[in-house]
């Protein structure tokens, strides 16, 4: 069986200036990524939201540029930090997503946690990339591999129930992507995962999902126990995006978050 490994590496100055164009003109919520990514490099609070795009381009890779010679050596050392923590989990939680899920990964061979001086995290689910900042604890960094990985395990297994769905619906703001996000909490609180990380942290997904009420009853709790129902994992994953299509049908407030 090949078992798929999440190798940590250093973020080039390109990757880095690109993620924080991005992230600077994303604006997905009450609290945006825009405003994480101004408080992460203050700098760029100088310019006004009309400035137009190529001034604040130049002054982000201006920035960016800057932070990063000053702090490459940290990126190097941190990555090495990541490589090193997340070695004595991989095989044993990837092997276990496997076996969850029922699945064989033969076409998940390298994962990518690209490391480098950013304020959020995205994933690219074609690329089977997920980006960290430098500085995490050891537990949240655990957390954030074993939470991304699994979304790239979940997706394979997600095609095969559900070949008919765009694969553009992986990434927000759509129902698949929402979905996707909500289950981690089941999954991971649950056995087996809960036995092997239940000391290590507690998964929790996006506030606004545990704000949503199915009547009296909160939707995550009602999720929650069709992953602990006695069924195979097809039924589980079925069951629970019948019942969440129903509810997102019928509710306005889950906000688009990423």
């Amino acid at each position: 069986m090949v078992i798929p490994k999440i190798i940590f590496s250093e973020m080039t100055l390109e990757e880095n200036i690109d993620t924080i164009k991005w992230a600077y003109y994303e604006n997905n919520g009450s609290l945006t990524v825009r405003d994480f990514t101004i408080k992460y490099f203050p700098e760029l609070s100088v310019l006004e939201k009309n400035t137009p795009k190529d001034i604040v381009y130049k002054k982000i890779e201006e920035v960016v540029t800057k932070d990063y010679n000053t702090y490459k050596e940290r990126i190097k050392s941190e990555t090495k930090r990541y490589n090193d923590l997340w070695e004595k989990f991989n095989n044993k939680y990837l092997m276990l997503l496997s076996d969850y899920f029922k699945i064989d990964l033969p076409q998940i061979k390298v994962i990518q946690g690209k490391v480098g001086l950013i304020p959020v995290f995205p994933r690219d689910i074609d690329e089977l990339s997920f980006s960290v900042s430098t500085g995490l604890d050891d537990n949240f960094l655990i957390k954030t591999a074993v939470h991304e990985s699994l979304h790239f395990v979940w997706f394979e297994k997600w095609n095969q129930l559900h070949p008919e769905i765009p694969r553009r619906e992986y990434n927000s703001p759509y129902i698949s992507w929402k979905y996707s996000e909500m289950v981690t909490d089941p999954i991971l609180n649950n056995k087996p995962f809960s036995d092997m990380f239940g000391d290590v942290f507690i998964e929790r997904g996006y506030d606004s999902f545990y704000e949503l009420k199915d009547g009296n009853n909160l939707v995550m709790d009602i999720l929650r126990n069709i992953y602990s129902e006695n069924i195979s994992i097809e039924e589980k994953i079925n069951k629970g995006f019948d019942y969440i299509k129903r509810i997102l049908s019928d509710t306005k407030n889950i906000k688009k978050e990423r």
